[in-house]
């Protein structure tokens, strides 16, 4: 039984997901801020199935899809899992965190990046003129990569053929995000801006894209600790020892740190939110590691 676990856990982890989602959505149907929200929420869940029942059709008919059908539905716990991030706002899980009495964090984060920085790196990065509006332009889109980074890693160890790496890096992200997401809900944290009240948007809050995936999607308290710092480093720890071409690996660290310091300067997050994002990663690749079967932890 538990060597079934072992190997079975990233499905598993994802049909629980699936199924509190579908009771969840029966019992307490999401609520959007705008009917277009509601619109593509829709586009997406039918486009998924629908696509999922081609490929299963196509199967029965043509064998030569089967590898295409494959690597759907193993890349797909982890797709399950990025785009689970959406279910927080959509099914209210701030209820969770109100019912349990827990008040936001925030005060927390602030004294603490005062003790360690002085301000918030927020702060001292509008001080220091990180407010060009071409040098915001191209930090938002390397926020905006973040989600795409552990599904682009597991397409590249497919394709390469390393399932032990593929597995690693499926294991460790997942239990990465599904244990961020509980963070979320217990230790509540909206981030820098919502403590600065007269402080104008930052250039990603105002452009027209954020502010509707924000309005609908983005769940307030989704701060502590940095998932936007944490995953990314993740995959550079996880693939340290030439597991990726010397290349790929430069380009890897130099989007993470894009990554990093995009959450710092758009002011989406404290100094102590991507403190605990770099600390996250190694108590998560251990119990990931520890989960795996001995031939693919090793």
């Amino acid at each position: 039984m538990l060597s079934f676990l072992r190997r079975r856990f990233d499905e598993l982890a994802t049909i629980v997901f699936l199924l509190l989602a579908l009771v969840l959505t029966i019992l307490h149907p999401p609520v959007y801020a705008t009917a277009g929200g509601l619109t593509l929420a829709r586009w997406v869940l039918w486009g998924a199935g629908i696509l999922l029942v081609a490929l299963l059709i196509g199967v029965r008919f043509n064998t030569r899809i089967r590898p295409v059908l494959d690597i759907v539905l193993q890349i797909g716990p982890m797709v399950v899992a990025v785009v689970g991030y959406v279910s927080l706002r959509l099914f209210n899980a701030g209820s969770i965190t109100n019912w349990l009495g827990i008040s936001s964090k925030d005060p927390w984060m602030m004294a603490a990046d005062i003790a360690l920085f002085g301000k918030t790196p927020y702060v001292w990065f509008g001080l220091w003129g990180f407010t060009n509006t071409s040098f915001l332009l191209a930090i938002s889109w390397f926020y905006g990569l973040y989600p795409f980074l552990p599904v682009a890693a597991l397409a590249w160890f497919w394709f390469k053929g390393d399932r032990c790496q593929f597995r690693l890096i499926r294991r460790t992200v997942l239990i990465s995000l599904y244990c961020g997401y509980w963070c979320y809900i217990l230790i509540p944290v909206a981030g820098p801006l919502s403590l600065m009240p007269n402080a104008a948007p930052s250039y990603i809050e105002s452009t027209a894209g954020y502010a509707f995936l924000a309005g609908n999607f983005r769940y307030p308290f989704d701060c502590f600790p940095s998932l936007h710092t944490a995953n990314p480093w993740l995959l550079v720890w996880l693939c340290r020892g030439g597991k990726l071409p010397l290349w790929l690996m430069t380009a890897t660290i130099f989007a993470c740190c894009a990554i990093t310091l995009s959450t710092l300067v758009l002011g989406l997050h404290y100094g102590i939110d991507d403190l605990a994002g770099l600390v996250w990663i190694f108590p998560i690749s251990l119990i990931a590691r520890s989960t795996l079967p001995r031939e693919t932890a090793s």
